[in-house]
């Protein structure tokens, strides 16, 4: 019989919530929320172990634990398989974005020195609204010389570079470290990433921040990441047709983690998780998940939450809680 303290079952966190100055309210409405301020709500942490914004689990024996004190007593049953950041933390961060104004021209770091904590991010976005023409930048246009770029970055004239991309519900984009991008206004998304919360600005559309000021430009740190063989990124869309159990497809991978689309039925169905921890989001409908180690502890998740599914649970079976199918991320931390 395993411990009544070990992790063995889904965890749910409660939100951090984060305003935003290009932030809005569509999160407020999709979640059901009331934030505790009266600004514009930019971004729902839905798990993470980020230093200083660590997820306090919700509900069931561990209620009250953060994920940091969570992963101090017991990485080996969280993790499994996969590997934590290079300084002990969970690997990934789910948050959920709703980008009512322009996000800032930034980049982030890979892992490494150019990084202060050692951490890099690579992300990954999930579309969940668009507003009409709405659209993302991700990437350097094709053609564009390092020496022209370098002398525009930080002016407006930066725009000249960036690829900008129409995005629909359901596209899927990698963005590496290392890439040019913006999420343009109009845009509610989905983001897994690593662990990590270094962004280096090079131009914020000379608006004004929350408190009246222009906000910070790392100039110097953004041209010294840019990786300038990335050129337009790619959306990825699957189509996967409506199913009473369990299908699956791949978004996108790269070294930290891969993306599966789910789609599930009332019936639905079981995904191994061959000794890897997992995340699980809801992206429309509601389900229930329970790990085999534990099929009397599972969790109901509806749309927008975010489970975290221990490596040492084994399989996952998750059910769809509606007569229409449910759609989820299941992204495997590597």
């Amino acid at each position: 019989m395993s411990h009544p303290r070990s992790v063995l079952s889904p965890l749910v966190f409660d939100r951090i919530l984060m305003e935003k100055v290009w932030g809005g309210h569509h999160l407020n409405e999709l979640l059901g929320l009331q934030p505790p301020f009266d600004g514009p709500l930019g971004e729902s942490w839905e798990l993470s172990d980020y230093p200083g914004n660590e997820s306090v689990v919700r509900s069931g024996v561990h209620a009250g634990k953060t994920l940091r004190e969570l992963m101090e007593a017991h990485s080996e049953e969280i993790l499994g398989r996969s590997r934590p950041t290079v300084d002990g933390r969970f690997p990934l961060l789910v948050k959920l974005i709703d980008a009512n104004d322009d996000l800032s021209v930034q980049i982030h770091p890979p892992d490494g020195p150019k990084s202060p904590t050692g951490v890099g991010k690579t992300e990954a976005w999930f579309i969940l609204q668009t507003e009409p023409g709405a659209a993302v930048i991700c990437g350097l246009k094709e053609g564009t010389r390092p020496e022209d770029f370098r002398r525009d970055a930080g002016t407006s004239r930066v725009r000249n570079y960036l690829a900008e991309i129409p995005v629909r519900p359901g596209d899927c984009i990698l963005v590496p470290a290392g890439q040019t991008h913006a999420i343009r206004a109009g845009v509610v998304l989905c983001e897994i990433q690593q662990t990590s919360d270094v962004t280096y600005r090079m131009y914020d559309w000379d608006r004004m921040g929350l408190d009246g000021k222009p906000r910070e430009i790392h100039l110097q740190q953004a041209l010294e990441v840019v990786d300038y063989s990335l050129g337009p990124a790619h959306p990825v869309h699957v189509d996967i047709p409506p199913t009473p159990a369990l299908s699956r497809e791949r978004l996108v991978s790269c070294d930290y983690f891969w993306i599966d689309e789910l789609a599930v039925g009332e019936q639905g169905g079981t995904v191994p998780t061959d000794g890897y921890v997992h995340t699980l989001t809801v992206v429309s409908g509601s389900a229930r998940a329970v790990t085999e180690a534990i099929r009397a502890d599972g969790v109901e998740l509806r749309t927008g939450d975010t489970a975290l599914i221990p490596a040492s649970g084994g399989a996952v079976e998750i059910t769809g809680l509606g007569p229409d199918p449910t759609r989820l991320l299941l992204a495997r931390a590597l």
